[in-house]
């Protein structure tokens, strides 16, 4: 195991665990390595959100705005929350196109909006969502905005810095890495706010039966025993990807769709 015992292996298995870490914050330009937690998968990273962010701060009344594009993984938990909550949920639509009305998105916005959830890129049509200008106006009201970046990760450059997004969340195995395994991205300030969604192992700096200390981010949301050989895997598919470039990739891709 990593970051609990003295062994020459936990050594090991702790820096490569670590440096993976590394790899995708460059991967996805996130400021610090502390803000991209590992999850198994853009699923459970999602529902991370929803119970760390969407279960403390969201009250009755608020408003969460999905899209019509959204995978069920980026309905569901929110489905659930509002329900829990008394939340409401509003949703964009889409045009013949398939492409999402902005100007109905924008009007959805008002007092009681707390949350957006939107697809960076649609499993089902391909659309590319404008998520940069939605991220901006979504920002005009302070409401934070959840990425699900599963389909746009292996073929798009990925900067969260520059698209200002609050969460951005994506899984190993459509970068033909390991399945099990994802990654959440948060701002670190978020991060630091929000509620663990599993309790356990290294998430605690200290525990006793009247209480116990949360540990720093990431640590906090890495509850028992880590995907450890995954998250090294991981961090070797990136190591690929950013070896031959996502431009080879496309021109594979588009290869084999010829072939």
């Amino acid at each position: 195991n990593n970051n609990r015992a003295v062994h020459h292996l936990s050594d090991i298995a702790t820096m490569e665990y670590d440096n993976a870490r590394c790899k995708l914050q460059q991967f996805i330009n996130a400021r610090e390595d502390r803000e991209s937690i590992f999850t198994s998968g853009t699923t459970d990273s999602i529902n991370l959100v929803m119970h760390g962010y969407g279960r403390k701060f969201i009250k009755a009344g608020d408003e969460i705005i999905l899209t019509t594009l959204e995978h069920h993984s980026n309905i569901v938990p929110w489905q659930m929350l509002a329900k829990e909550k008394g939340a409401i949920i509003r949703v964009v639509p889409i045009n013949d196109q398939g492409e999402l009305d902005i100007d109905e998105y924008e009007k959805l916005f008002n007092e009681r909006t707390k949350f957006v959830g939107l697809i960076h890129v649609s499993n089902a049509l391909g659309t590319i969502n404008p998520i940069q200008r939605m991220i901006e106006y979504a920002h005009q009201y302070s409401v934070p905005v959840l990425i699900d970046g599963a389909q746009a990760a292996p073929h798009m450059t990925i900067d969260v810095q520059a698209l200002d997004c609050d969460f951005y969340a994506f899984s190993a195995h459509k970068l033909c890495g390991p399945t099990g395994v994802g990654i959440l991205f948060g701002k670190a300030t978020l991060l630091e706010a929000m509620q663990p969604f599993k309790g356990g192992g290294d998430m605690i700096s200290s525990v006793t039966f009247e209480e116990t200390i949360y540990n720093s981010i990431p640590h906090k949301f890495e509850a028992g025993t880590p995907p450890i050989a995954a998250a090294i895997g991981f961090g070797a598919a990136i190591d690929y990807l950013t070896t031959i470039g996502l431009d080879q990739i496309a021109a594979y891709e588009h290869m084999l769709l010829e072939y």
